[in-house]
């Protein structure tokens, strides 16, 4: 039986995202369950090391650190993949299962490469979606689908978090065993909980938007919010609030400025819990590129608040379509958002 087994979680990303908290939200209940887990985080990400020790997770850190272009690492660094194979033998002696945390086939594939050249059986991917290097808009796109042809083959089980994705890593290695783990949040206790959709647009002056999640343009969108607000055809008051931090933080503050004068954008940084910050606002706005099933999302919907999000991916199974705009190119994503935006605008102000 799994519950009498040693299992240990190998992290592998340097940030917090929503596939790690996701993760950690599966793993305490787990933990409650009776089951014997052990988490191992990269010694450079101090949010996930700090959040495992809130959760009261056993953990120790990890020196098999996450590189730029880590898939082609995965397959020609030698200290790298030694690093990999190294850290591997050594759990293998002392876990029975081991799964590795990718937040897509390059974070990790280091640990899957060595797991093959291991013969290790009991090595499991717990990924959150399939989505190609070109369709994410990375560098070198074509080299890194091109390896992940063989990254995916290399590990035979999987944990995914919806059908969708489930029939897709199937299709990229037709021996994969996959289980789908669906994403979950607590419900909120009521002290916390946020009006309802009708009970929401109450104070008629001013319109506020919250975005919350990693400054990342690429994946997360964040540009293209600015740019949409940019083109909002009403000029009431409308309030931006923006909670995180990335890559990307300097860039936005820069086209931030960029706003019309009735747009006032608010930066919070990060924040452990998004809802103490979102008690007043109308509409939470989720711009991304390419997602698996947001966690913001998720909690949105359970507090019965708005959401305006691109019609792809997780979301499309959530979302009522009334809340949903077309997604294509850039340029028709931008416009499209901004229609929505005016949408809910005009939704609230005639209210």
């Amino acid at each position: 039986m799994i519950t009498n087994a040693k299992i240990a979680i190998v992290f592998t990303a340097e940030i917090l995202g929503g596939h790690e908290l996701m993760a950690i939200n599966h793993l305490k209940r787990f933990v409650k369950k009776g089951f014997d887990i052990t988490c191992f985080s990269p010694s450079n990400n101090p949010k996930l090391i700090n959040l495992l020790e809130v959760a009261s997770l056993d953990f120790y850190s990890h020196n098999v650190l996450h590189k730029k272009m880590e898939i082609i690492h995965a397959f020609i660094n030698l200290k790298h993949i030694y690093r990999s194979v190294y850290l591997l033998r050594k759990l293998r002696s002392e876990y029975d299962y081991i799964v590795i945390v990718q937040g897509d086939i390059e974070l990790g594939a280091g640990f899957i490469n060595a797991s093959k050249i291991l013969g290790m059986q009991k090595v499991v991917s717990y990924i959150p979606y399939t989505h190609s290097f070109k369709k994410m808009g990375s560098k070198a796109a074509f080299i890194k689908d091109f390896l992940s042809q063989f990254v995916y083959r290399n590990c035979c089980h999987y944990i995914t978090i919806c059908n969708t994705f489930s029939e897709q890593l199937i299709e990229k290695n037709g021996n994969a065993a996959v289980r789908v783990l669906t994403n979950f949040v607590a419900s909120p206790t009521e002290s916390k909980q946020c009006p309802t959709v009708l009970e929401h647009f109450t104070e008629p002056k001013v319109f506020r938007l919250l975005v919350a999640g990693r400054v990342f343009f690429r994946q997360k969108g964040q540009d293209t919010l600015i740019n949409a607000l940019c083109r909002v055809k009403y000029s009431s008051a409308i309030q931006l609030d923006i909670i995180g931090d990335g890559p990307d933080l300097e860039k936005l503050k820069l086209l931030a400025k960029k706003l019309p004068g009735n747009i006032v954008a608010n930066f919070l940084g990060w924040k452990n819990n998004v809802w103490e910050f979102a008690k007043n606002i109308d509409v939470i706005i989720i711009p991304s590129n390419y997602e698996g099933v947001p966690l913001i999302m998720l909690e949105a919907l359970k507090r019965n608040v708005p959401i305006i999000a691109p019609a792809r991916d997780g979301m499309l199974d959530y979302i009522n379509t009334e809340c949903l705009y077309s997604t294509g190119g850039p340029e028709f994503e931008c416009q499209a958002l901004s229609d929505k935006i005016d949408y809910f605008i005009d939704h609230k102000f005639k209210r």
